[in-house]
This record gives C-alpha cells, sequence and structure tokens, in this order.
C-alpha cells in the first residue's frame, strides 16, 4: 500500500454552518473485504463528560447502522492506559475486532475586524419634504461603529483500526467552528465521521 501521507485526501465537504470534513483517508484494499463490525470507541478527553457524550453518540450512530459499538468508559477498567497491554484487554473486555479512537487535535482563535458600514435612512421624516430629505443626504453618510471578534476552530480526529493487526483502516480530521461541547455538536460531528465511513464501504 502507499504510505499515509502520500493519500491523505484534503476536502472540503461541508456538512453544517459549523463543522465540516478536511481531511479524511482509508486502506483501498480493506474495502469490501469485511466491513465494520464489533467497534470499541475511545474518546481520548480529560472531561469525562465530553468523552461520554461523544462514545455515546458514535455508539448511538453505529447502532443505527447495524454496527455493534461498545464505548470505553462502560468497560469495567474504563480507565486505559496508553500502553499495547492497555489497548489489548480493553479490546478482549469489549469482544472487539476493530478500535475507534477520537482525539482532540488543536483549538486556534483568532480575532477578526469588521470595519463600520454605511446605514442609509428609508423612512420618514426625511423621505417625506425635499427640504427634510436635502440637508439629509448633504450631510456625510452614516456609519455604524467597526468592531473586533474572535473565530475558535476546533479541530477533532478519527482513527479506526483493525484490532487483530493493529492496523489503520481509515482516518478523518474535521474543523468546527465556535463550536458548543453539547450532544448536539457531538451528534454533528459523528454524523459526519459516520458518513464518510459510509461513503468509503466501510459501513
Amino acid at each position: 500500500g502507499y504510505p499515509l501521507c502520500a493519500v491523505l485526501v484534503v476536502v472540503s465537504l461541508s456538512s453544517c454552518a459549523s463543522t465540516n470534513l478536511t481531511a479524511t483517508w482509508h486502506d483501498p484494499n480493506y474495502v469490501d473485504q469485511k466491513r465494520v463490525q464489533d467497534v470499541l470507541i475511545i474518546a481520548v478527553s480529560q472531561e469525562e463528560t465530553i468523552r461520554r457524550l461523544y462514545e455515546d453518540s458514535y455508539v448511538e450512530k453505529l447502532s443505527a447502522e447495524g454496527v455493534r459499538a461498545i464505548p470505553s468508559y462502560s468497560l469495567q477498567q474504563s480507565d486505559i492506559k496508553p500502553s499495547k497491554q492497555a489497548v489489548d484487554a480493553a479490546v478482549a473486555s469489549a469482544e472487539a475486532n476493530f478500535v475507534l479512537i477520537t482525539r482532540h487535535l488543536s483549538t486556534d482563535t483568532k480575532q477578526h475586524y469588521r470595519p463600520p458600514e454605511p446605514v442609509s435612512v428609508f423612512a420618514d421624516p426625511y423621505y417625506s419634504r425635499v427640504h427634510r430629505y436635502y440637508p439629509m443626504a448633504y450631510r456625510e453618510v452614516y456609519y455604524t461603529p467597526g468592531y473586533t471578534y474572535d473565530v475558535t476552530t476546533v479541530s477533532i480526529e478519527s482513527n479506526l483500526y483493525d484490532a487483530k493487526t493493529e492496523k489503520l483502516v481509515w482516518t478523518g480530521q474535521s474543523n468546527s467552528i465556535d463550536p458548543m461541547m453539547n450532544t448536539s455538536y457531538m451528534n454533528e460531528l459523528v454524523n459526519i465521521f459516520a458518513n464518510d465511513l459510509k461513503q468509503k464501504g466501510l459501513l
């Protein structure tokens, strides 16, 4: 196969106004050989609430596709250490064939400036009489004041691995503008990733 960096496809597939898929890759040799089933979902987050929201969103979405998915927080040893032994133990406990790991890549906040904008008046008392309209038209154009505002972009990555071979099967990256870390956002994000998995023939 080709190295991942050589075949990472950059895309701009808009889903909702706030979130879009920015990059995706899959192993072309894997498609149609074996569909994804029995997936252990691991969301890497220091916030337990966010972890559970994200894993539950994936479980709900994959279940709707007929795929058995297991959230890592439901395991007896839910705190999965970053070691091969810990991951293998979690896979065995979940009786999983695949592992889907999601992590936060970056948060970037940039300041933007909106310049002043002219304001037009199209109502009385200015337009009804010539002696009212002309002085208004003669004066300088009115402007709304300019202002600055922040835009925060959050990048998320999801990777799907074959638990037996430990090889990467699929990866996707997303950007979200000013997201609220709630169920609605998690569902939107998961739908984007799951739809790409379907398009790649893995679901």
